[in-house]
C-alpha cells in the first residue's frame, strides 16, 4: 500500500511538473540568455561565449548577391548588442565548427522572423536535419507570394 501511495504522489508530482513547463521540451531545450556580439551576415552570429552560430534551417544571400547587405543588417538590427535564447536542431554543428541553432530574441524565433520577411529562404538541403522545417515553409510561403525580399531578385522571379 506503501508503495502504490508513493508511486501516485510521484506520478502527480511528474504530471504538475509536465505541465508547468518544469519537464516540458520547449523550455528545456532553450539556454541562454546569451548576449550577441557580431552579426557575421545575414545567417551567423557570434555571442558573448566566444561561439559562432549558424542559424539553423534558413540559408541568405552570400556578399555580392542580392538582398545580402538587407539580410545582414535586419539580422544585426534584431540581434546584436541583445541577449537571446539557443535551442538545438537535429545537427548540433556544422562542417565549419558553427552551433546550429534556432535564435530566440523575446520569444521571437529569429529564424522564422528572417524568412517570412524575405531576408532569408529555408535550406532545404538540410530539411531531413531542421526540426522546424515546416514551420519555416509555410513562413516562406507567404514571403514568396508577396514577392518579398530576396522574393524579388531577379534570379528568384
Amino acid at each position: 500500500m506503501k508503495q502504490l501511495r508513493l508511486f501516485l504522489i510521484i506520478s502527480v508530482l511528474f504530471l504538475i511538473a509536465c505541465t508547468n513547463g518544469i519537464v516540458g521540451i520547449e523550455n528545456s531545450e532553450k539556454q541562454g540568455p546569451f548576449l550577441v556580439t557580431n552579426a557575421v551576415d545575414g545567417d551567423t552570429l557570434d555571442i558573448n561565449t566566444t561561439e559562432r552560430i549558424r542559424l539553423s534551417g534558413i540559408n541568405t544571400p552570400e556578399k555580392g548577391e542580392c538582398y545580402y547587405q538587407e539580410a545582414k543588417d535586419k539580422l544585426k538590427g534584431l540581434t546584436v548588442n541583445k541577449e537571446v535564447y539557443i535551442e538545438k536542431d537535429r545537427t548540433d554543428i556544422d562542417k565549419y565548427g558553427r552551433l546550429l541553432r534556432y535564435i530566440y530574441q523575446e520569444d521571437q524565433l529569429i529564424n522564422g522572423i528572417l524568412v517570412e520577411q524575405g531576408y532569408a529562404r529555408v535550406y532545404d538541403k538540410y530539411k531531413d536535419d531542421t526540426k522546424r522545417y515546416l514551420q519555416l515553409k509555410r513562413l516562406e510561403d507567404t514571403a514568396k507570394e508577396f514577392k518579398k525580399g530576396v522574393w524579388s531578385c531577379p534570379e528568384s522571379l
